[in-house]
């Protein structure tokens, strides 16, 4: 169990992106308004399912003028309009309530330069509520357990990081995650309920438990490496719907690669899956 209080904040990014976007979005509506028609929308229902349109310029005339369908087009500029200018209000409100928080978090960086500021006699007797990226490395690396052991007549293969695993193609991943500076452990057991309605669970070995230090997520890899033999592929299906069982997921905690001896395993998109969620 790794003692972090506050992960690293992760919003700080997303609300700049955020303000971004918003403010693109109101400077083309507020552009927009200046060639929308004068005045505003009353609509009146009579007979409980016919909707009449009225065009009022005046708060004294809110009765406004009746607008004839065959000009609905002026209904339709005027319910644009005054939708509008609810929506620039209401950016208003985000944008200015977004740029607060950047303000009062430091652009999301408040928790962690509090504790970058103390002296370092100080940081040692402390436990900061948001680890260094290197403190946390090093109580993630630090974790020990037992794999799935190896019978005597099983392949072993060698990984740049001086692990034993079972195939080459686990050796490919491992020395890809390896050089890509990715933390991971090989065949780190994991408990799963063998289905919702069951008490009962299996320990199963997922090859590579891999950490995603920047945002703190662990995700589980599997390789499924001989996917055109009928009885294998049926096992690693059966493995998914455990894994969804248990709410791991593909794409959310979960990263799967597959083979078959038309479609050897790709290092290209062994990459791209580690840029995709594991940076």
């Amino acid at each position: 169990m790794i003692n972090e209080l506050i992960p690293p904040d992760q919003l700080g990014p997303l609300v700049q992106r955020r303000l971004l976007q918003l403010n693109e979005a109101l400077a083309q509506l507020k552009k927009t308004q200046k060639n929308q028609p004068a005045g505003h929308l009353r609509i009146a229902q009579k007979g409980g399912s016919h909707n009449y349109f009225y065009h009022y310029t005046s708060p004294d005339d809110f009765n406004g003028k009746y607008i004839p369908k065959k000009q609905i087009y002026l209904a339709k500029a005027l319910a644009q309009k005054d939708y509008n200018l609810k929506l620039i209000k209401q950016l208003e409100k985000e944008i200015f309530a977004l740029k607060k928080y950047l303000i009062q978090s430091k652009d999301g960086m408040a928790i962690q330069t509090l504790y970058d500021a103390l002296c370092p006699a100080r940081q040692s007797l402390i436990t900061a509520a948001t680890l260094t990226d290197e403190q946390y490395l090093s109580q993630w690396k630090n974790i020990t357990w037992q794999g799935f052991p190896f019978s005597p007549e099983a392949p072993q293969y060698d990984t740049a990081n001086g692990e034993k695993v079972r195939s080459k193609s686990e050796v490919i991943i491992a020395d890809t995650l390896a050089r890509h500076g990715i933390a991971y452990r090989y065949e780190f057991p994991l408990r799963l309920r063998q289905t919702k309605s069951s008490s009962e669970s299996i320990t199963i070995y997922p090859d590579f438990l891999c950490l995603n230090l920047r945002t703190r997520r662990e995700f589980y890899w599997e390789h499924f490496g001989l996917m055109d033999d009928p009885e294998y592929s049926t096992k690693s299906a059966r493995k998914l719907r455990h894994y969804a069982e248990n709410n791991i997921f593909l794409g959310r905690n979960l990263i799967i690669t597959m083979e078959t001896q038309e479609e050897p395993l790709n290092i290209k998109i062994i990459e791209k899956k580690i840029l995709e969620f594991l940076k």
